[in-house]
């Protein structure tokens, strides 16, 4: 990508949205002082709109660094995501031209994302989104990993909640058996959410649309895309996924609690899936994830009910319910969200890599062993950080541009196979998280 003549380092899309406002009050922030040389602009389709949210937010910054420091509100372009005209799609272009990478919290992504994914493409724009859709990304590997690898774009979906911290640690879990000289064959995730969570308007509006569109009409392919390789071909590194299908008791894994499956679990473990067949954790590898309840009671179980309820209220009655629900903008309160926080536990297995590579001989002897992570996040991640993992994935990929004059690996990627533990260095650099893992002594050996 060449990064002459670019006017910005960042454009944000969709700062109107709730996530959006958070990403853009967050990149105010952070430009105060430790990135005052960085450009950053917003695109919206209301400039008017667009505006009034962005001088708000500016106050609101202000206010929270006691009026002290100077923040001025970042350049408005305007420009339609939808390009329903040849002169839109001009202006997007224009827009997309003008930076080294683009940043969207623009959803629902297959409305909203398909044409900026193409432009990034085409034009060697790094990209990354916060989406949760798995048949987005599926849809933008066919048609655009070829090109984004010949241009040099590297475009990272999952950029959020939806799918940093599981990709990440399952990354991390791999690397960590590999300097053991082992191989990471199985993991399940363990999501704990403090805190009421609860959803935003986008969300429910993403959920809504989803549901809505004709399954029939999506292409039989020969194989997954998420399967897809540089050249094209299927990846031999497969993974199932192995959530369990109902509520079990985690005692023995997590030490309380009890887990059950969860609507984002599949999408998590197909972002792992994409890591796997681009990486190669195992050619056999398997992963879950499931939703962590700290008490097995009936007050938990309660709280997980009624986030249901409206969850599928909307999405099987929206003329019904839509209007008495979050609307697109709106969210959780700050307090809220600060109060928040995800505990990721992953369990997994790792076998001597001798044993793994050449199967099951008599003369091989097999050792298995557990290794344990835990990523911890202090705030809320479904949306207060979802918005700073954006905003920091996108920073991440300035600098890089810079120190390795914009050679950064093309392609439709994941948030572990394009930054890897770089990511996870600035996010415990930067955030209130920590991370640990560790080998747990219950070896098994089999002659």
């Amino acid at each position: 990508m060449a990064n002459t003549n670019k006017i910005y380092d960042i454009v944000l899309f969709g700062a109107t949205g709730f996530t959006g406002k958070l990403a853009a009050e967050y990149l105010l922030d952070r430009c105060r002082n430790e990135h005052s040389n960085i450009r950053w602009a917003c695109s919206a389709r209301n400039k008017a709109k667009a505006g009034s949210v962005l001088n708000k937010l500016v106050e609101t910054v202000r206010s929270a660094n006691s009026g002290t420091t100077a923040v001025s509100p970042p350049e408005i372009l305007q420009a339609d995501l939808l390009c329903k005209t040849e002169e839109e799609e001009s202006k997007l272009r224009d827009i997309v031209k003008s930076t080294k990478v683009c940043l969207t919290c623009s959803g629902p992504f297959e409305l909203y994302g398909k044409k900026l994914v193409q432009i990034c493409a085409e034009e060697g724009v790094h990209y990354a989104d916060i989406t949760g859709e798995t048949d987005f990304v599926r849809e933008m590997i066919l048609k655009y990993d070829k090109t984004s690898r010949d241009t040099g774009a590297c475009i990272i979906p999952h950029c959020g909640n939806d799918c940093i911290p599981c990709d990440l640690t399952v990354m991390e879990m791999n690397k960590f058996a590999r300097r053991q000289g082992f191989e990471l064959k199985e993991v399940q995730i363990y999501e704990e959410h403090g805190a009421d969570a609860t959803w935003s308007g986008g969300t429910l509006a993403t959920a809504s649309y989803q549901m809505g569109k004709n399954r029939n009409a999506i292409e039989k392919r020969s194989f997954d895309p998420l399967l897809k390789t540089a050249d094209g071909s299927k990846s031999e590194f497969i993974t199932t996924n192995i959530t369990p299908k109902k509520k079990t008791k985690t005692t023995d894994e997590i030490g309380y609690g009890a887990s059950q499956p969860w609507v984002m679990g599949p999408v998590m473990v197909n972002c792992v899936k994409r890591s796997n067949a681009l990486m190669g954790y195992s050619k056999e590898f398997k992963c879950g994830d499931s939703f962590l309840v700290r008490e097995d009671s009936w007050g938990a179980t309660l709280k997980l009910f009624k986030n249901s309820v409206i969850l599928y209220a909307v999405i099987l009655f929206p003329k019904l319910f839509g209007a008495i629900v979050p609307q697109p903008g709106d969210g959780p309160d700050r307090k809220a969200m600060e109060g928040g926080s995800l505990t990721l536990h992953g369990i997994g297995k790792m076998v001597n890599t001798t044993a793994a590579s050449s199967g099951t001989s008599e003369r091989d002897e097999i050792v298995e062993k557990t290794v344990k992570a835990k990523f911890r996040f202090n705030k809320d991640v479904s949306y207060l950080y979802t918005a700073v993992l954006l905003v920091e994935t996108g920073l991440l990929l300035v600098e890089k541009s810079l120190s390795t004059g914009g050679k950064i690996n093309g392609g439709i990627l994941t948030p572990s196979t394009a930054l890897g533990s770089d990511l996870t260095q600035r996010i415990l650099r930067e955030m209130d998280t920590s991370f640990h893992i560790e080998e747990i002594n219950d070896e098994i050996e089999t002659p």
